[in-house]
Formats: structure tokens, sequence, C-alpha cells
């Protein structure tokens, strides 16, 4: 655990945890895994990765249902499997129960225990009250591993990553994943199109230098627990929870993406969350040609993008900044006049002497800047600049097909064509 962890993790669990109840163990677990339980049914704990041999393993389930949901039995499925297989409930609301020798459940009902979720606060919570109790059992030393892992039901993580040792300098870790789409359906289209999505817009923050350019999937990411309580926890909203967390943890410290097998996810339509991959597959499948939704970004905007990064050092250098003539200098009239608005409108010349006044030299400066323009401003920016520049593509664009349709088998190879760079491994048959 990094230097002075502990009394980050103790001031974090005495002022900002969410931890309904705290069940009373004996038991010692190497590994911690939160997922967050909404209308799942039991066959999901069969995918539960083993740990490597001779570990074990420890599941926090967080059984959930939101306000804007009134079936009340939307979980009574997995609350009858749990209540079927417990070994024991140390706690009322908390369940223990052996799904394999070096694997075990603890079931927290969230919905017995607190009623129905506020709709504002949705899968935020959940995941919330599963990553604190975790960081709690690993302060009260019932967890060996310093690191807190994120997954969902619909999700399969490669044993592999569990007995991997991650760098001393990473305060999350974004694994590779792979939506399994593997018959010629309008839902797995769909779902492979906004997968596509996802790895298209990391590819453009690249291109961008941009250092938030990482995947930000809850079902696919871990965070270093010191680092966890750092940033004061998984943001408590209905949606894109895990994209504000990581956004946080990247000011930390290294979002580490290492290469190998993907997290595998199922591919389905959802209504469990108001915004994200479910409700985006199940749009694009009600547009019936999906590839020809026009949602991707131009190259343009990416463009912008890199223009903006690159002129950092020279509008913190003292003089003051001319931002749309810096701009003009690299990227047409119309574009750079629009980027100008969009930086204006988020407040850049403010940030710029903010970080004049806040450094001690130009290298601290310009990461304060980066500070200040992260994750979620640069999304902000190229919305509003996709928005004021109408520069909306779709699949066939971005991809020079033109208007012809894209089997399965064209879509796999513009989706390899993407990851391959990034070291990760194809499962058997999507080569």
């Amino acid at each position: 655990m990094r230097p002075n962890a502990d009394t980050v993790i103790d001031k974090y669990l005495s002022l900002y945890a969410v931890l309904p109840v705290l069940p009373r163990l004996n038991q010692r677990w190497h590994h911690v895994m939160v997922v967050p339980c909404f209308k799942e049914t039991p066959e999901f704990l069969t995918r539960i990765p083993a740990p490597p041999s001779g570990q074990t393993l420890l599941v926090i389930g967080v059984m959930n249902r939101p306000e804007t949901d009134p079936d009340l039995s939307a979980n009574a499925p997995l609350r009858h499997y749990v209540e079927e297989h417990a070994r024991s409930s140390p706690t009322p609301g908390i369940t223990l129960c052996p799904l394999a020798p070096a694997i075990t459940l603890l079931m927290i009902d969230l919905e017995h225990l607190e009623g129905v979720t506020p709709k504002a606060e949705g899968v935020g919570r959940a995941r919330r009250v599963g990553c604190d109790l975790a960081l709690w059992l690993i302060q009260q030393g019932h967890i060996e591993s310093d690191w807190i892992y994120s997954c969902d039901a619909d999700a399969q993580w490669p044993a592999h990553y569990l007995s991997q040792s991650w760098p001393t300098d990473a305060a999350a870790i974004s694994l590779p994943f792979q939506h399994i789409v593997d018959t010629e359906t309008p839902l797995n289209k769909a779902t492979l199109i906004y997968e596509l999505w996802l790895h298209h817009y990391i590819l453009g923050l690249e291109f961008s230098a941009s250092p938030y350019a990482f995947h930000t999937l809850g079902s696919s990411c871990g965070f270093n627990a010191g680092c966890y309580a750092a940033v004061r926890g998984m943001p408590l909203r209905a949606g894109a929870e895990d994209f504000y967390l990581l956004n946080k943890l990247a000011k930390m410290g290294l979002i580490f993406r290492p290469a190998g097998p993907p997290v595998l996810i199922q591919a389905r339509a959802s209504d469990r969350v108001p915004f994200g991959t479910g409700p985006a597959v199940t749009r694009l499948m009600a547009s019936g040609e999906p590839e020809s939704m026009p949602f991707f970004y131009h190259q343009n905007n990416f463009n912008a993008l890199k223009q903006v990064l690159e002129c950092f050092p020279q509008w913190l250098d003292g003089q003051e900044p001319d931002i749309q003539r810096d701009l003009s200098l690299g990227l047409p009239e119309a574009i750079a006049d629009a980027a100008t608005a969009q930086l204006l409108k988020l407040g850049l010349p403010k940030a710029i002497k903010h970080a004049r006044r806040n450094s001690r030299d130009a290298q601290q400066c310009v990461r304060q800047l980066h500070t200040w323009f992260d994750g979620f401003k640069t999304l902000k920016f190229l919305n509003g600049l996709r928005e004021s520049s109408g520069d909306h593509q779709t699949f066939l664009q971005i991809s020079g097909n033109g208007s012809n349709p894209q089997t399965r088998e064209a879509l796999y190879a513009q989706r390899n064509a993407m990851i391959n760079q990034w070291g990760w491994q194809l499962t058997p048959g999507e080569a």
C-alpha cells in the first residue's frame, strides 16, 4: 500500500464512506471484487473468475433496485438463490455464500437495508456501498490485496488478471474488454457498433495526446485502495459513475492499460441505467441501421483537440494568450473559431491564470492545466465542437465504407484493426 494510505483510508471511512452495515467476519481473502446486482439471475455467478491456485476471492454483490422500477420482485430470483445457498448471515442484510472452494459471495441486500435507491444515485450508490465495504475489509485486514476490482453481472473476467502485480504508480487499471457478439442479430450488430464507437473515441484521444485516453467501463477496471479513498470514492450517480471515478483517479496516478485477454461482456439491451452501453445499444437497434446512425466524432474534432493541447505550454509562458490566433495557425478558420468559443465557455483563461499562480515551474504548470482540462472537460469540448459544427459522422463514414451494409465479419475486422495496437487478445473465432 502507498505511503500514508492508511491515514487516507481511515479519514475516508470515518467521514465519507457509505456503509449501511458492517459485517462481523473472521475470514481472510486474497482478492475482492464488487458487482452491482439489479434484475440479475443467479446464472451470472458461474462467470466469477477462479483465483490463482492457493488464493481466494471475495465477491461483494450489492442487490439494489432504483426507485424508477416499481417491480417489487425484480431481484426475487437472485434473492431466493442467496437464501437457499447461504452459509451464514453475519449481519442482517448481509449473506455469505460459498460459490467454489476458493470463492465466497458476500451479498449485501441494499434494497432490504435502505429500500429503493434514489433515482439520481442508481448504480453509483450500489457500487459505492460495495467498494466502500471492500475498502473497510482491506483496512480491517480481511483482504490481503490493496486493489478493489470492479465488475458487472454481464461480464466475465479472465482469471489471469487476479494473479497480476500492478505498477506501483498506478491509481487504477482499465482492462481489455470485448462484447460477445457471436451471431448475426440486430442486438449483436448494434452492440458491436457501439463498441467500435468506444474504441474510436479512445483512439481519437490518443491521436490528440490527451492524458485521459483510456476506457472507463465499470465492468473491467480496478482501483488502488488508497487512491480510491483519496478521491472520496465512487460518485453517487445513476450512470457514468465509472467514467467520473476513473477521471478523478487519473489525477492521482497512472491508469494502467494492460495488454492481454479481454473481459467478456454479454451483449444485451438494457434499461438498468439512464445512459451508457445498454441504452445506447437500444437506440442503435431502434434505428434499424446502426452503422448509418451519425454519432461518431469527425476527425476535425480530434484535430482541434490536438492543436489545443499542443498550445498549452505557450499559453502558460507568461504572455496573454491569443487563443483564436494560435489555433488558426493549425486549423481551418471555422474550426478554430468554434474551438475558441468552446474553450472560453469552459473558462480556459481563468484556468491558465490559476495554473500560473499555483505552480513552481513550467512542468507543474502544464500538469495543473491538464488536471483542469480533464476527461470530463475534454468530452464537453468535443461534444460542444461537434454540435456547433454539425460534424456527426456514421460508422460507414469514419470507416470509409460508403453506404455498404456491414456484415459481422466486416465489423470484426474493423474492431481488430482498432485494438491490435493495444495488444489486446482476441477470443477464438473472432480473429
